[in-house]
């Protein structure tokens, strides 16, 4: 069984603890910092095994090293980012699988908000871990990447299974329907939402 819990980071960014109940294996999406995850781990789980980066920014991997350091964990991110990704050890390609205990999991490249952003997929599981690609109503700047690789990106992940969970990195709700709004003054399902 699989259990997936929420560590909120910094002031908007959410950090995730994936926990394969059959093995003991615990790894951890996206530590922002390190005492929040820390915190959970010492009363719940006790261990980290893996740390999975969907990319190189600080808010995603600043808590990398001292995680690391203290569990012993491997950190798992795009080949494409092997030389920006703090403490890395297990660069993996696009498309490439591996597990984390019994949960099989794939790496898909998916470039806008950074050149080397990736996503991590269970299609067993029907869960994928967005970072800075996907958000509630909206979608990651665009710093290294183009708007076609973007919108390439946001693609991919509108054909997965209409079942998927999403787990994004950020806490963008209110702020994306705010714009939304804006834009399109006359939808009601925007207006639904806000109520």
């Amino acid at each position: 069984m699989l259990n997936i819990d929420t560590v909120t980071c910094l002031h908007d960014n959410y950090s995730f603890i994936i926990h394969d109940t059959e093995t003991g294996t615990v790894a951890v999406v996206d530590p922002s910092e390190f005492e929040p995850i820390n915190n959970f781990i010492e009363k719940k789980l006790k261990k980290i095994d893996y740390i999975l980066n969907t990319h190189h920014h600080f808010d995603h991997t600043g808590g990398n090293l001292d995680l690391q350091k203290k569990y012993k964990a491997k950190i798992i991110g795009s080949k494409k980012d092997e030389k920006r990704i703090p403490g890395i050890n297990m660069k993996l390609p696009d498309n490439e699988n591996f597990q984390l205990g019994n949960i099989k999991f794939k790496i898909f490249f998916t470039p806008g908000h950074t050149s080397g952003h990736v996503c991590f997929y269970s299609k067993n599981e029907k869960i994928i871990f967005t970072g800075d690609t996907l958000f509630s109503l909206g979608c990651g700047r665009v710093f290294e990447g183009t708007h076609l690789e973007m919108l390439r990106s946001l693609n991919f992940i509108k054909k997965l299974p209409i079942d998927t969970r999403i787990y994004c990195g950020h806490e963008y709700t209110k702020k994306n329907l705010d714009f939304c709004i804006k834009y399109e003054i006359n939808n009601s399902e925007l207006k639904e939402k806000k109520n």
